[in-house]
């Protein structure tokens, strides 16, 4: 398991653990979320991906090599360096054989590009894609209040200009090689959904309301949702694709008409909905028993950041009608674990002079086409 940092490594950790296989965790972190996980076999410090790709390939082939791992799952965006290097890794591997869960190469990348996926995604069910142009110049953005600007690669909603004009990005922040979107402006509910697939078929999916969000953008607390709209959608997109491995979208809702803005193709919040009912036998097949599917919250953040923002009684109850991500009776997290991983981060946000959002994926982002020849 690949970005032992996420919230959603423990969930898969956990529910690796509980089909009865052994769970090995890797990270470029000292003190990840996962480390701190019982039961597991053990954890690996790896070197950046973003920042030195080539000792972070040797790294993880020792790493599979001397675990005898027949399996990787990634959760956040190494998985976009781990598809760069996995031709060179199976090679250098000789005989072993890993299963990647993770989707072909040109998928997974046009996928993550917030112009080229909507091409995909266009005419599925009857869910909407909204007008979107390239901008690779800044004399090449209109000034249109309808209308909002994003890099063509980027996370957690950050960057997002919501008022574009003529020269509110200068020649330096948007260029052939940091090309950004000006996309039609849809305003209403926010609502994501997460699936899994197997070489093309659909696993598991479900739809969720995405809530309490820090810095308006990253959720802390997930409700379910149901939209047959949704699961049409991502039925059709299984069949377009034949996609293999985790993916994620985002939606807004307006006036009845659904628009999707985005794809992740990657693992997020939404497998905590599906993981009680989610199982992989020895062969690595995956199965999922649909169960009773509650909400979902980090820990105690929404008290944290939204005390003085939201009524008291509203946050009380939203609180007790969730589960806690972090707790498990069978395999909790050491005592004292979330707040290494914490004081790590906030380290890194005096260290950098960044925002926390920003330092969780510092080291593992990826935002510039790699010559996958020279990797």
């Amino acid at each position: 398991m690949t970005g032992a940092r996420a919230p959603v490594a423990i969930e898969w950790a956990r529910l690796l653990m509980r089909a009865g296989h052994q769970v090995c965790l890797a990270d470029s972190m000292v003190w990840p979320l996962g480390r701190f996980i019982k039961g597991i076999q053990g954890y690996v410090r790896l070197p950046s991906p973003r920042f030195n790709l080539q000792q972070y390939k040797q790294a993880l082939i020792k790493l599979l090599r001397d675990n005898c791992i027949e399996c990787i799952i990634p959760t956040c965006e190494e998985i976009f360096y781990l598809a760069t290097i996995k031709e060179d890794v199976e090679a250098q591997l000789g005989e072993q054989k890993v299963e990647w869960y993770l989707p072909d190469y040109d998928l997974l990348f046009k996928l993550h590009n917030k112009f080229t996926s909507l091409s995909l995604l266009s005419g599925l069910g009857q869910v909407q894609i909204p007008s979107t142009d390239y901008r690779q110049h800044p004399d090449e953005i209109v000034d249109d209040k309808a209308s909002i600007l994003k890099p063509v690669y980027s996370r957690f909603g950050r960057q997002v200009i919501r008022r574009p004009y003529q020269g509110v990005l200068t020649s330096d922040q948007i260029t052939p090689a940091i090309p950004w979107v000006q996309q039609q402006k849809i305003v209403g509910q926010a609502i994501c959904n997460y699936a899994l697939f197997q070489h093309g078929q659909l696993i598991a999916h479900q739809a969720y309301l995405p809530k309490y969000c820090v810095n308006q953008s990253a959720a802390s607390y997930f409700e379910p949702y149901c939209d047959k709209r949704l699961d049409e959608f991502i039925r059709q997109f299984g069949e377009r694709t034949q996609y293999h491995g985790q993916v994620a979208f985002d939606y807004i809702e307006e006036n009845n008409t659904l628009y999707v803005i985005e794809c992740n193709p990657r693992a997020t919040s939404g497998l905590h909905l599906l993981a009680s009912g989610l199982t992989v036998n020895v062969n690595g097949h995956f199965y999922y028993k649909p169960s009773e599917t509650r909400s979902y919250r980090l820990g105690n953040i929404i008290f944290y950041g939204f005390l003085f923002k939201e009524p008291f009684k509203k946050l009380l109850f939203d609180y007790r009608c969730a589960d806690d991500v972090f707790a498990d009776s069978v395999y909790p997290l050491f005592v004292g674990g979330q707040c290494l991983t914490l004081a790590e981060l906030c380290f890194r946000c005096v260290r950098y002079r960044r925002p926390m959002t920003d330092i969780s994926t510092l080291d593992i982002e990826w935002d510039t086409p790699l010559d996958k020849e020279a990797n």
